[in-house]
């Protein structure tokens, strides 16, 4: 694999997260509507009570899109030259798994390749970090060998 092939994962990978972005927006955007109070009509207690209610789902997702605005920066900010060292912008693969390391994230495809992301500070990253391609190492009381690393 070299490092257009790479370009095209962490373009994969954005294009993952930039929808469940949007997907999160688009709730967001919901419950702030939801939290909006008719004030052309008369105010019964229940709609102070539902204002409330979608407020704090409002702040909860929003700080969810925070979240996915620094998943962004990292995935932007991620060196994905090639490697022959597990580090964040390294792809790896054991136990017939693809993984993109330095930002967590949900499946995703590229080249009809799945791979997932594995975030820095993750005891998976913590018992990978530094390794090469044909090492082992124990990760949940299992040991694996890292089959790729690019």
């Amino acid at each position: 694999m070299d490092t257009a092939a790479k370009e095209r994962v962490k373009e994969a990978l954005r294009a993952q997260a930039l929808s469940e972005n949007r997907a999160v927006g688009s709730d967001a955007a919901a419950e702030r509507s939801a939290a909006e109070i008719d004030t052309s009509s008369p105010i019964e207690p229940d709609d102070l009570s539902h204002s409330d209610e979608e407020g704090e789902f409002v702040e909860l997702f929003e700080g969810v899109e925070a979240h996915q605005k620094d998943l962004l920066a990292a995935i932007d900010a991620l060196d994905v030259s090639v490697t022959d060292t597990v580090r964040p912008g390294a792809i790896v693969a054991y136990g017939g798994d693809h993984y993109v390391v330095g930002v967590a994230s949900s499946s995703f495809d590229s080249d009809g390749v799945s791979y997932e992301g594995i975030a820095p500070g993750s005891p998976v990253f913590d018992a990978i970090q530094g390794l090469h391609q044909g090492d082992s190492f124990t990760f949940r009381g299992t040991e694996h060998v890292l089959d790729l690393v690019v």
